[in-house]
């Protein structure tokens, strides 16, 4: 339960203290005065996303700290899980909003939004007027049976959701393989074309370097061999011979003096060099051929491959390596047919893993269905409503062509509420057929029971009974009164027949100090209580017999 709760700086709330209690507490007063912005501070702890607007004008920061005592063994879990101390039963949660930092802590430990939003489902329920907007969309529907059993439910659609990321995984493999063999398929006379304009270039990877050498020297060939043969000239029989003469009498003149070994070794080294280099020159000479019809060969079979390397945007290289991905493809075409039958087989089984999984997961759904249907029925018989239920969970077919549109991450289930609310009328969708006032007491009728199958120890009614008056409002007062017996109810209200039944009464008042609004709250005593809901049930000027109608309303209770 939420023990107690303070706020500073909030809107037009400056600081304000309030202790809670067990039972059914009511917030009244003047429209304006502030009971929304306690509300809207409970949210706060329980994870709604905080603005900095709401921080009173003049001030750097606003602070909530709510108070709460629980024992609940999922909360010791999760407390245990994000590494936060839990003693006696106590949790402290507190928000701080200011335009540079957001900070929430739990027990003095700071944490994000999200792992707050874990804890606060366990907490405590705010149950507020365009809730009954939930039941005019049938989208919503499968939240509502889902919360009855939540982690049971969880349990199996985290099971589900494994299975149907195994699915999808198959499902884009199998699809790749399909556009990969179609692709192939369709494009299996440009592959083909393609394959034989390369290969009948019998590319080889050095080829293209030898060409260019070659037509290079086809086109130069008269200065290359005039300067071979000037080169030859120079180095003639004749100097060779004089240089071998000089070589042999510097090495004689080494035997006499140790000074001429090192320039015998060195003519020696450049004698036989020369020799190496004259006998090069003369085999180039005498191997040089030019032939015009080799340069025009070779520079046709240059152009061709540069066409080809340009038309595809590629090296030889590159065109050899696609070359080789060409036949590859060519000749999956053939093994690929086979593979597609093997991921098709494998696809057709996780499909039913999947499906069976989500089946599993609709029987869940279907027996909380039945099993919530009787005491809905008489939840709402207890708030004037006489009506026939039933909630229908259909389960949608097995795909033959195997298709993923069935699936969701909610699972194959769609969940429709009829409702027969005239004896006669037959069942028709919830939607269709029931008016505002019976859709604010039949998701009351859901409230109750959710609340009761959750064990939720604080449930926070905002404004739930606007727009009903007489007998009916007494019997939601009796419902919201019946839930307080073993849940603590903070609930704002405009009814007289909710405040009498009330175990606290805070009355909250807006006043004007110096220029500036505050909102207080006061505990009213038993005659402050008994005034106020007369002034409630007069809606203005309050007469002794009022007084005493309310007095009697309070003690009879």
């Amino acid at each position: 339960m939420l023990k107690r709760l303070t706020v500073k700086n909030f809107a037009i709330i400056e600081d304000i203290d309030i202790t809670l209690d067990n039972g059914l507490t009511v917030l009244t007063g003047e429209t304006g005065a502030g009971k929304s912005l306690i509300i809207d501070t409970i949210e706060l702890l329980l994870g709604e996303r905080a603005s900095t607007e709401m921080i009173r004008n003049g001030k750097e920061k606003a602070e909530i700290i709510g108070y709460f005592s629980v024992k609940n063994p999922r909360i010791s879990g999760i407390l245990s899980n994000l590494d936060i101390d839990f003693l006696d039963d106590q949790i402290i949660i507190s928000r701080t909003i200011s335009p540079n930092k957001n900070i929430i802590k739990i027990n003095d430990k700071t944490v994000t939004l999200s792992e707050l939003k874990s804890l606060s489902k366990y907490l405590a329920d705010i149950h507020q007027q365009f809730d009954m907007v939930k039941l005019l969309n049938k989208d919503n529907y499968l939240e509502i049976i889902d919360g009855f059993k939540y982690e049971l439910v969880n349990e199996y659609k985290t099971n589900y959701l494994n299975e149907l990321e195994t699915l999808k995984k198959a499902n884009e493999e199998y699809q790749n393989l399909v556009k990969k063999i179609k692709d192939i398929k369709d494009k299996r006379d440009i592959y083909e074309y393609e394959l034989k304009e390369i290969s009948s270039l019998n590319l080889s990877k050095d080829e293209e370097e030898d060409i260019a050498s070659r037509i290079e020297l086809l086109k130069n060939y008269d200065k290359i061999y005039a300067l071979l043969e000037e080169s030859k000239e120079l180095i003639d029989k004749e100097s060779l011979e004089d240089i071998y003469n000089i070589k042999e009498n510097i090495s004689k003149l080494s035997e006499y003096q140790n000074e001429y070994v090192e320039t015998a070794n060195k003519l020696n080294d450049y004698y036989y060099e020369l020799e190496d280099i004259y006998n090069d020159i003369k085999h180039k000479l005498s191997h040089l051929d030019y032939n015009p019809d080799e340069l025009d060969e070779l520079e046709t079979r240059s152009n061709a491959i540069n066409q080809v390397k340009k038309k595809y945007g590629k090296s030889v290289i590159e065109l050899l390596q696609y070359q080789n991905e060409l036949k590859t493809l060519l000749q999956d075409d053939v093994d690929l047919d086979t593979s597609l039958e093997e991921e098709r087989k494998k696809l057709s089984v996780q499909y039913d893993k999947t499906y069976n999984s989500a089946k599993e997961l609709s029987e869940l759904r279907k027996q909380i269905a039945k099993s919530i249907s009787n005491e809905l029925v008489n939840n709402m018989a207890d708030l004037a409503l006489k009506v026939k239920l039933n909630i229908e969970v259909t389960t949608s077919n097995k795909d033959k062509d195997l298709s993923l549109s069935i699936f969701t991450n909610e699972g194959i289930d769609e969940v429709e509420f009829y409702i027969e609310t005239n004896i006669g009328e037959g069942m028709k969708p919830l939607a269709k057929v029931v008016s505002g006032g019976e859709m604010s007491r039949i998701m009351l009728a859901i409230k109750a029971l959710f609340i009761k199958s959750q064990k939720i120890s604080t449930v926070v009614f905002d404004e739930v009974d606007t727009g009903i008056s007489g007998e009916i409002a007494s019997k939601v007062a009796r419902k919201i009164k019946e839930i307080s017996l073993s849940t603590q109810v903070i609930s704002i209200t405009h009814l007289p027949q909710v405040a009498s039944l009330s175990n606290h009464h805070l009355k909250i008042s807006k006043q004007v100090k110096d220029g500036r609004t505050y909102t207080s709250i006061k505990k009213l005593t038993l005659d402050e209580k008994i005034y106020e809901v007369a002034s409630m049930i007069s809606g203005g000027k309050v007469t002794n017999s009022q007084l005493e109608y309310a007095k009697e309303m309070i003690l009879n209770q």
